[in-house]
């Protein structure tokens, strides 16, 4: 058995998957810098390539993986590996698995925390 090569985040995240064969929607579990788990309805066998979007809260925009591809299955859980990157979304993934993004509301806190400090002033 072949053991993991990077960390994994437990998450929940709503995901796309597109293949040659049409598109599905998913969950996305397990997140690591270099593959996750999806929870899908997606008629996906090893070997089958795909296009994967996912949206993550604590990130300002989708993030995507332009080709992965399903390593296992089972029932209806498919094991991914990501092979190539949207641009700066293998930084962007690696800086959620390893908790180095803010939340866009904590930013959003921030702010109107600075309105309120300088209006109080």
């Amino acid at each position: 058995m072949r053991l993991r090569n990077s960390p994994r985040r437990h998450v929940r995240y709503s995901a796309s998957v597109q293949t040659d064969d049409g598109a599905a929607e998913g969950i996305l579990f397990d997140l690591s810098a270099t593959g996750c788990r999806i929870q899908s309805n997606a008629a996906l066998t090893p070997g089958n390539y795909l296009a994967l979007h996912f949206e993550a809260p604590e990130a300002e925009s989708s993030l995507a993986v332009e080709v992965s591809i399903v390593r296992w299955h089972k029932d209806n859980q498919f094991g991914i590996e990501f092979l190539r990157y949207a641009q700066n979304s293998r930084e962007r993934i690696t800086d959620l698995v390893e908790g180095r993004v803010q939340s866009v509301a904590s930013h959003l806190v921030g702010e109107e925390e600075l309105v309120l400090s300088a209006v109080a002033a």
